[in-house]
C-alpha cells in the first residue's frame, strides 16, 4: 500500500492502517549541522530517515501588487482588489498545462493551502503597528473589513475552479495564526463575525471539487476558536507549539467530537526531555489518538538546531515503534 492510500484510509478513520510517516518541517539550521557533523551524507533528513513525501501546486494564492498595505478607507480597497485579482496569469507557472496532466495521474500525496493568508495577514499586517490599525480599522470601520473578506472569498472561489476543476488534492490546509501560546489576539465572536462565512465558502467550494478533510494550521491556545472552524466546514488540525499552550489533541476530541481529523501534536520538548519524556507522551497522548484512527503523529513544531541527531533518531524510533503495534 503507498502512501497516499495510507493516508487517505487514515484520514477516513479505516481501521487497522498505519498512517504515513511525516514530520514536521527541519530547519536549515538544523540540516546544516546534521551536515556537519556527518549523519545525512548529502541527503535530506526526509531521505535520510525514509519520511514520506508530499507534494503541493504551484500556485499563488496570496498577494500580488500593492495590496500589502492596510485597508483604511475606501480608496485603499481598489489596490487591494488589485493584490487579489485571480485573472493575473503569474499566479500559475508558465507550464501550467504540462503540470496539470502530470498531477492528474499523481500516485503520491497531493495537497495544496489555497487559503494561504490568515485573517490579519489578508487585512495587510506586517508588523506590531500595521496590527493596531487593521484592529482599529476592523472595530471603528468593520465595513471595510467585511468587504475585503467578500473579496477574497470571492477570489479564491475563482481560482479554485480554475485549478481543482482539473486537478484533484488530497487535502486542503487553511493558514490562520490567530493566537499567542496564552489565548487568541480577537474574541471569537469577532473572529466568526468576519471570516466564518468566508471559511464555509471556501470548504464548501473544495468540496465541489472531491476535497473531503481540510485542515486549519494554526499555533498557540486556539481552544476558544474551535467551534468557528468546526461551524466552518473545517473537520481537521494541525496546531504549532500546541504542548507549549496546553492545548491536547485527546481532550480536543473529546470536547469537540471523534471525527476530527490531527496532524501532529506531540510536545517537542520531550525530544529536549529524553526518552522517558517521550515514551510517557507517546503512551498518554498519542497511543490512544492513533487506535481511533484519524490521526497522522508527528513533532508540534519545526525540528530545530537545538535537537540533537540521537535525539531526534530516539524519538523517531519509538514512535515508528508504537505505529508498527497495531498494524
Amino acid at each position: 500500500m503507498n502512501s497516499r492510500q495510507r493516508l487517505l484510509d487514515t484520514l477516513s478513520f479505516r481501521r487497522g492502517c498505519p498512517p504515513p510517516r511525516f514530520e514536521a518541517e527541519f530547519s536549515d539550521e538544523l540540516v546544516k549541522m546534521w551536515t556537519q557533523q556527518g549523519h545525512l551524507r548529502g541527503e535530506s533528513p526526509e531521505e535520510f530517515l525514509g519520511l514520506d513525501s508530499r507534494e503541493t501546486l504551484p500556485v499563488e494564492w496570496g498577494k500580488l501588487h500593492d495590496g500589502t498595505r492596510v485597508v483604511m478607507d475606501e480608496d485603499d480597497l481598489a489596490p487591494f482588489r488589485r493584490a487579489y485579482d485571480p485573472s493575473d496569469r503569474r499566479r500559475l507557472s508558465v507550464d501550467w498545462p504540462e503540470l496539470v496532466a502530470v498531477f492528474q495521474d499523481h500516485t503520491s500525496i497531493l495537497w495544496d493551502s489555497p487559503w494561504d493568508e490568515g485573517f490579519f495577514q489578508v487585512l495587510g499586517i506586517r508588523d506590531a503597528e500595521s496590527f493596531s490599525q487593521a484592529l482599529t480599522m476592523a472595530c471603528e470601520k468593520p465595513c471595510l473589513a467585511e468587504a475585503q473578506m467578500e473579496h477574497y472569498a470571492t477570489f479564491l472561489e475563482t481560482l479554485i475552479d480554475e485549478v481543482f476543476s482539473k486537478i484533484a488534492i488530497d487535502y486542503a490546509v487553511f493558514y490562520e495564526p490567530i493566537a499567542s501560546n496564552s489565548a487568541p489576539v480577537i474574541s471569537p465572536a469577532m473572529y466568526a463575525h468576519f471570516v466564518q462565512s468566508a471559511l464555509r465558502r471556501i470548504v464548501d467550494r473544495l468540496a465541489r471539487y472531491g476535497v473531503r478533510h481540510f485542515f486549519i494550521w494554526t499555533a498557540g491556545q486556539v481552544r476558544p476558536l474551535v467551534p468557528v472552524w468546526l461551524e466552518a466546514g473545517i473537520n481537521g488540525f494541525m496546531i504549532t507549539q500546541a504542548g507549549a499552550a496546553g492545548i491536547s489533541y485527546r481532550a480536543l476530541r473529546r470536547e469537540f467530537g471523534a471525527s476530527i481529523r490531527f496532524f501532529g501534536g506531540i510536545d517537542w520538548r520531550t525530544v529536549m526531555d529524553g526518552p522517558r519524556a517521550v515514551e510517557s507522551f507517546l503512551d498518554s497522548e498519542a497511543r490512544p489518538l492513533l487506535e481511533q484512527g484519524g490521526y497522522v503523529p508527528h513533532l508540534d513544531d519545526r525540528v530545530r538546531e537545538y535537537v540533537s541527531f540521537e535525539a531526534y533518531c530516539a524519538y523517531r524510533t519509538r514512535l515508528d515503534a508504537l505505529i508498527a503495534e497495531g498494524h
